[in-house]
C-alpha cells in the first residue's frame, strides 16, 4: 500500500520530531543534583542570595559579565561566597571590588567560568574536564576535614554547597577565590630549587625559550599547552650525574645541545609533550607522545603506581619509573609539570620479533577459566567488549567467544597454540556480526615487520583486508587479502609434496607458512603435533602473509581486520598474530598447544 505525504502528515511528523528532538535533550542532560531551584539563570540565583553572594555580584556588574550569566546558556559557575571573597580582597590589600579594573574583574569571572554543565559526578582525581573560559583547566580532588569529606578545586578551595541545577547551569559555591596560574612552564620549572640541573638543560639546549611564552603570544598554536616530566636533582644524582656538567659530558656527543641530533637536546625533547595532560590523561592513554620523533613513553598503571617505560618485551620485564603524584599535576601558565622518582631517557631497542597469542589478554588471564581445556568465556558482557586489547565496530548478536580445546589436536587436525583460540563471525552481510575487529598488539619496537595472521582454515570464512594503525596519522592497509576459507594447499603445496624439504620455502615465497610445530619439529626430544602427512589435516592450521608493516613508533598499536564477504555465516578462529622483521627467520619458531616453542633444527 502506498503512503501519500501531504501537508497533515508533515505537520504530525514536525511535531513528533520536535518531542525526539527534546527528548533526546533531556536524556543528555546530567541527573546528579543535589540542590534544585525555580530560578531561570545563574545571576537571578545570585541576587536571591544577596547575603551569600552579594560580593561577587559586585565582581559580575563592574566586569559587565551579569547580564551574560543572565542569558540563555550551559554554564558552570564556581561561585565564591562574601566570605571567600572578603578574604581575596584582603590578601591583595584592597578594601573593595571597585579598587581592581575592569579587565582584572573579567579574567576573575572567566576563570570560574566553564561553557558547560559539569555536575560533581564528573568530577575526577585530576582536572576538571572542561577548561575554564580563562584558558585554564581547574583540578578536583577530595580532600578530608573533621570527619567528612569535600571535592576541593585548585587545591586551595573547598566547595561548601555543589550541583545548584538552575536554568541556565550550574554552581558550586566555593570558600575561596581561585587564582589562575601565572608563571610559565620555564619560570615555575625554574622558580623551583629541586629543578635546577634539568632548568639548565633546558636552557642549553633551547627548549626553555620554547616553554617561557604566555598563552596568547604561542608562535606554534599546537603548543599552547605543553606537558613536562621531569626529574628532581635528587632523582638525577642518584643516577650517578653529580651536576649539570656531569649530565651534558655523558649526552651531548655532538657538543651543541642545540642540535637534533645531539642526546642531550633528545633528552630533553623526550621530557616534553603537547597538550596538557594530568594524571587522569596519562592512565587513559597506554602512551605519550614526545617532542623526539617517533619516540613515546609507555603508561601504566600498577596498583595506585603510575609507571612510565615499564615494558614487557618477549616475557622480559623492562623496569620503568613511578610518577611522584605528590609533585606533579602542578598547573602553569602554559600547561602542567609531573616528577617522576627515577631518571628515564629514551631507550634504545631494535625490531624485534613479536609473536602474539591473541588470548593473551589480561581480562582473561583473569578468569578462572582461562586455558582449562574444554572452557569458554564470552568476550562480550552486558553490551560491551571485556577486553581492553579486543574491540569491534558494533555489539553483535553472534558470539565472540574465547575457547580452550579439550584435545591437543581434534578430528579435523586442529592443534591451536597454548590450546586455545578466538572465535567469532564477521560479515558485511548483516549487523548481527562484526565488520571489522580489532586487535590491541604488544609493544613493537619502530622497524618493518611482515605481519602473519595465523588461523584455522574454515569453508565459511570471510575474504578479509588487513590493516594497521603504525604510529601516523594515516593507518597503512597491508597489500594481500587473507581468505579465512584458504589452507595451506593454497600456496601450491599439495599432499604428494607436503613433507618435502622445499615445502616451507615454497608457501614462504607465495606468502604462506606453517605456523605450528609439526610432527616431524622437535623440542628437547618432544614431536610436535601438527600432522605432516594426514591427508585434509596437514594444511588447516595456515599463517598467511598479511604483508610488511613500517612501525614508526615504539609503542602498543592496533590492528584492524575487516570482512569483504556478503555471507551469512562467516566463521572465523584466529590463533596468533605474528610480526617478523624482514631479514629474520619467517618460519620459526613454531608453537604447540603444550606451550612448547619449537625452534628451527
Amino acid at each position: 500500500m502506498k503512503f501519500k505525504f501531504n501537508h497533515r502528515n508533515f505537520r504530525y511528523l514536525a511535531v513528533l520530531v520536535a518531542f525526539l528532538l527534546i527528548t533526546i535533550s533531556a536524556c543528555r542532560k546530567e541527573l546528579f543534583t543535589i540542590s534544585t531551584t525555580d530560578d531561570v539563570n545563574i545571576t537571578g540565583y545570585l541576587e536571591k542570595n544577596p547575603e551569600e553572594f552579594s560580593l561577587f555580584l559586585q565582581i559580575l556588574e563592574r566586569s559587565g559579565t551579569k547580564s551574560y550569566l543572565g542569558a540563555y546558556g550551559t554554564y558552570t559557575l564556581f561561585t565564591p561566597n562574601n566570605s571567600a571573597v572578603t578574604s581575596w580582597l584582603k590578601d591583595l590589600n584592597k578594601s573593595s571590588v571597585e579598587q581592581l579594573s575592569v579587565a582584572e574583574l573579567k579574567d576573575v569571572v572567566r576563570f570560574h567560568l566553564l561553557a558547560d554543565t559539569v555536575a560533581t559526578n564528573r568530577f575526577t582525581d585530576g582536572k576538571i574536564p572542561q577548561i575554564t573560559m580563562y584558558g585554564q583547566y581547574l583540578l578536583s580532588g577530595v580532600t578530608s576535614q573533621n570527619g567528612s569529606s569535600n571535592y576541593i578545586i585548585n587545591r586551595q578551595s573547598l566547595v561548601l554547597k555543589s550541583n545548584v541545577r538552575l536554568g541556565n547551569g550550574i554552581i558550586h559555591v566555593l570558600d575561596r577565590v581561585l587564582t589562575p596560574a601565572t608563571k610559565t612552564l620555564a619560570e615555575t620549572i625554574e622558580g623551583n630549587p629541586r629543578y635546577s640541573i634539568f632548568t639548565a638543560a633546558l636552557k642549553e639546549t633551547g627548549f626553555f625559550d620554547s616553554l617561557n611564552y604566555a598563552q596568547a603570544n604561542v608562535p606554534d598554536t599546537t603548543r599552547r599547552f605543553q606537558s613536562v616530566i621531569l626529574e628532581s636533582d635528587s632523582a638525577i644524582r642518584a643516577a650517578g650525574f653529580s651536576s649539570y656538567a656531569a649530565l651534558k659530558a655523558r649526552l651531548s656527543r655532538t657538543g651543541n645541545p642545540r642540535s637534533k641530533l645531539d642526546s642531550l637536546w633528545m633528552y630533553v625533547a623526550y621530557h616534553i609533550s603537547p597538550g596538557a595532560s594530568y594524571t587522569p590523561d596519562i592512565l587513559s592513554s597506554p602512551t605519550i607522545t614526545t617532542l623526539v620523533p617517533n619516540e613515546i613513553i609507555t603508561t601504566k598503571l600498577s596498583g595506585t603506581k603510575i609507571l612510565l617505560n615499564e615494558d614487557e618485551f618477549n616475557g622480559v620485564l623492562e623496569p620503568g619509573v613511578e610518577i611522584n603524584r605528590g609533585f606533579s599535576d602542578i598547573t602553569t601558565a602554559n600547561g602542567v609539570i609531573h616528577e617522576t622518582r627515577g631518571f628515564f631517557r629514551i631507550k634504545t631497542r631494535i625490531p624485534t620479533a613479536v609473536f602474539f597469542d591473541i588470548g593473551d589478554q589480561p581480562e582473561l588471564k583473569a578468569r578462572a577459566a582461562w586455558r582449562i581445556p574444554g572452557q569458554t568465556i564470552s568476550l562480550i558482557e552486558n553490551g560491551r567488549f571485556i577486553t581492553s586489547g579486543i574491540r569491534g565496530n558494533v555489539i553483535p548478536t553472534t558470539p565472540v567467544t574465547y575457547a580452550a580445546s579439550t584435545l591437543p589436536i581434534d578430528a579435523a587436525g586442529r592443534s591451536y597454540a597454548n590450546n586455545d583460540v578466538i572465535r567469532f563471525s564477521m560479515s558485511t552481510f548483516t549487523t548481527a556480526r562484526t565488520l571489522w575487529i580489532e586487535f590491541r598488539t604488544p609493544i613493537l619496537v619502530k622497524g618493518k615487520y611482515m605481519v602473519w595472521i595465523c588461523f584455522t582454515q574454515n569453508g565459511n570464512g570471510p575474504n578479509s583486508q588487513v590493516a594497521m594503525n603504525v604510529g601516523t596519522n594515516q593507518e597503512q592497509v597491508l597489500p594481500n587479502l587473507v581468505n579465512f576459507s584458504s589452507n595451506l594447499q593454497s600456496s601450491g603445496v599439495t599432499q604428494a609434496n607436503a613433507a618435502l624439504p622445499t615445502t616451507d620455502g615454497l608457501m614462504l615465497t607465495n606468502g604462506f607458512k606453517r605456523y605450528m610445530a609439526t610432527t616431524a619439529d622437535f623440542s628437547n626430544g618432544v614431536p610436535g603435533r601438527q600432522p605432516i602427512n594426514t591427508v585434509n589435516q596437514w594444511a588447516v592450521m595456515v599463517g598467511r602473509l598479511a604483508g610488511v608493516a613500517d612501525i614508526q613508533t615504539t609503542s602498543r598499536h592496533w590492528l584492524r581486520i575487516t570482512a569483504l564477504d556478503r555471507n551469512n555465516n562467516d566463521n572465523m578462529n584466529i590463533d596468533m598474530i605474528h610480526f617478523i622483521p624482514i631479514g629474520q627467520d619467517q618460519n620459526y619458531p613454531r608453537f604447540s598447544p603444550n606451550g612448547l616453542i619449537y625452534s628451527r633444527p
